[in-house]
């Protein structure tokens, strides 16, 4: 090694070290004078933390965490972020031109990930001192969104977890990728497009209406409930159903089951089933490599009748006879 980077390895050594020691004596001072120097909580080897971004007006949400489950709740009363065991050194959130970022995967040792369109991205030793007490948990996000924010596009990549979103009628367009985990979305409703991407899990989708489907998945099932112009589903390794809201008719088809069954409607076949018709612009595209498609229309299920309780239903008690007096 030469002596010009053993002076700069020593340096490095010796800022580190003081640095280590200004915190812990700062964490010390913190703690008598009753300053709090961190933007999140530990207790019971659990971290907690919360924003609030209700001042702030946003268009895009974008979330690129590891192993993490993520919620997005719509109409909620406030707009905030929860979150829970996160490392306090390696995530960012922020408002950054009118998009909500979340992300942790920060990469300390890496100079470009800290220092990130001239923004330090790295909150100081102090975490790192502090973060040996996060020892139980998984991490959870959940995200709240009031009905005031036009959301144009919603941006989430996941590496270990499920992902799950409800409720929301607007024109967004969604992109999710998921490594290994679920997602789940009930009553979403745009006229842009739902993209979604899994490794290894499943989609599941209910009442989604959009302009177009594009799903796929390498290994696991896709189940959907859904509308739109273009519906595309791929399984290399599961099953395929898809149950149409809009009206089968309307509809081209092409789907493929190589090594099982094609079930439409009630027509059953093996191999690949494909219908064209030049004044039909709606299709339907399902192949699933090594399992069974099934495409069928979607009828809702009929709540049951609410029947009598068994106090109500009881027969009434028996009366004495009346008597009656002749009239003279």
């Amino acid at each position: 090694m030469k002596p010009v980077s053993i002076i700069f390895l020593i340096i490095s050594v010796i800022l580190v070290i003081v640095g280590l020691l200004t915190c812990s004596i700062a964490m010390l001072q913190s703690k008598r004078q009753g300053v709090d120097l961190y933007d999140t909580t530990i207790e019971n080897g659990k971290s907690e933390a919360e924003y609030d971004f209700s001042e702030d007006t946003i268009g895009k949400v974008q979330i690129e965490v590891g192993d993490c489950d993520v919620d997005i709740i719509f109409g909620a009363d406030e707009n905030k972020v929860q979150m829970n065991n996160f490392s306090s050194a390696g995530y960012i959130c922020e408002v950054d031109n009118r998009a909500l970022v979340i992300e942790d995967t920060v990469n300390l040792f890496d100079i470009t990930d800290i220092i990130e369109n001239g923004k330090i991205r790295f909150k100081g030793f102090r975490y790192f001192l502090r973060d040996r007490k996060l020892t139980a948990g998984s991490k959870t996000l959940k995200l709240y969104v009031s009905e005031k924010f036009d959301l144009k596009v919603i941006d989430i990549k996941v590496k270990n977890g499920n992902v799950n979103i409800a409720g929301y009628v607007n024109n967004t367009d969604y992109t999710i990728n998921i490594s290994n985990g679920n997602l789940t979305a009930t009553d979403l409703v745009t006229e842009s497009g739902v993209t979604a991407t899994v490794g290894k899990g499943r989609i599941s989708l209910h009442r989604v209406t959009a302009r177009s489907l594009d799903l796929s998945v390498e290994e696991g099932d896709i189940e959907a409930v859904v509308s739109g112009k273009e519906i595309t589903a791929l399984s290399k390794k599961g099953n395929i159903r898809i149950e149409s809201e809009n009206d089968l008719k309307t509809y081209n088809f092409h789907l493929k089951a190589p090594l099982s069954t094609i079930t439409l409607e009630e027509l059953v076949k093996a191999g690949n089933y494909i219908a064209n018709d030049a004044l039909l612009t709606n299709y339907i595209h399902a192949d699933a490599e090594a399992g069974s498609v099934t495409v069928k229309t979607y009828v809702p299920s009929i709540a049951p009748i609410e029947t009598e309780t068994s106090e109500e239903a009881k027969e009434p008690e028996p009366t004495e006879p009346v008597m009656t007096l002749p009239v003279v």
